[in-house]
């Protein structure tokens, strides 16, 4: 049988599409000044943009409800999309005040974009299984004081809550998934809790290193609140275009113009 090879984007590829975003950064600073953020290509530029950085949004709900035949492959879509939609918004923002509220949405969208490429490039294989499966990292060493008695007890105690929440999954390699947590929120927390200090008796997060666990965290939480900030502000600029304006004129397509002074 012939193997398929895993897709995935190699470390110099990744830094290409680094260097792309930080020329693409320079341009919307120093020379697209006079291009207007509520002009017609600019007004282009953002609903792409935002319809791109959507790509990382849905492979996070794919890869959490266990419905991703291939997460390797929608990483590599997570990416490219994503680098896609930033180089359009930085076109979008040309000339706009960085130093407003929208500002601390661009800069959210840079720290994604650079944290992510950064550290899949800088540790790999580890990292990437981490974000792109959501699967537990192997290759930990057994702690000397593990009590394998308790271990023994602790691993029985999720066989049988597996039972009822996934009868057909492998305890080895089951992890909740949103469809799991939307079904049996109780269930799925009770199995998560007895995972998280089965991972803490046998130093799995050690194994897998704490700048890969707090990487992912921080990379969630900072997504979170970049689709939130996101989100308001296409509210905002559609629905209170005249407060969006201040005291200037709303030179962008709107729905509505409250708060208008």
């Amino acid at each position: 049988m012939i193997s398929q090879a895993r897709p995935d984007l190699p470390n110099h590829g990744l830094y290409v599409l680094l260097a792309i975003s930080v020329v693409f950064l320079l341009l919307s600073l120093y020379f697209f000044g006079e291009q207007k953020p509520g002009s017609p290509a600019a007004q282009w530029a953002a609903a792409i943009g935002a319809i791109a950085l959507l790509a990382p949004f849905v492979f996070s709900l794919l890869k959490r409800s266990g419905y991703s035949a291939s997460p390797p492959l929608w990483f590599v879509v997570h990416v490219l999309c994503a680098s896609l939609g930033v180089w359009l918004i930085m076109l979008h923002v040309a000339g706009g005040d960085w130093f407003s509220p929208p500002g601390v949405v661009l800069l959210l969208m840079m720290f994604l974009l650079v944290q992510g490429i950064l550290l899949r490039a800088s540790v790999s294989e580890r990292f990437s299984g981490l974000f792109a499966s959501g699967s537990r990292v192997q290759g930990f060493e057994k702690p000397e004081t593990l009590d394998t008695g308790v271990l023994e007890e602790l691993i029985s105690a999720k066989v049988a809550l597996l039972a009822a929440l996934d009868p057909e999954a492998s305890e080895a390699l089951f992890s909740p998934t949103l469809r799991h947590w939307l079904i049996h929120p109780v269930l799925s927390l009770r199995y998560q809790l007895l995972a998280n200090k089965e991972a803490a008796m046998i130093g799995a997060r050690q194994g897998a290193g704490l700048l890969l666990v707090w990487s992912r965290r921080i990379h969630i939480l900072a997504a979170a609140l970049f689709y939130a900030g996101l989100l308001a502000h296409i509210i905002v600029v559609l629905f209170f275009a005249g407060y969006a304006a201040g005291d200037g004129g709303i030179d962008w397509w709107y729905l509505t113009d409250w708060g208008t002074r």
